[in-house]
């Protein structure tokens, strides 16, 4: 399967909701469901434009083209 930077950025947003929400609950993850996504996280090595800030597309007018479509999500 090749590399999806969109689904990588999904899912890592995915995997840091449910685990700031069990911080705040004061538990693990304890569903087969949880674990998986938490097990989906893989890091923002190659997805590292999202971490610049931009609060507006013009912010990002230096991101390569395919950077800028991750900027919506």
């Amino acid at each position: 399967m090749a590399f999806n930077r969109l689904q990588t950025m999904r899912d890592n947003i995915e995997a840091i909701r449910l685990a700031l929400s069990l911080g705040v609950a004061g538990r693990t993850a304890q569903t087969p469901e949880e674990r998986e996504v938490l097990r989906k996280y893989a890091g923002f090595g190659g997805l590292k434009c999202i971490l610049n800030d931009a609060n507006e597309l013009v912010d990002a007018a230096k991101w390569s083209k395919s950077d800028i479509e991750l900027f919506a999500p």
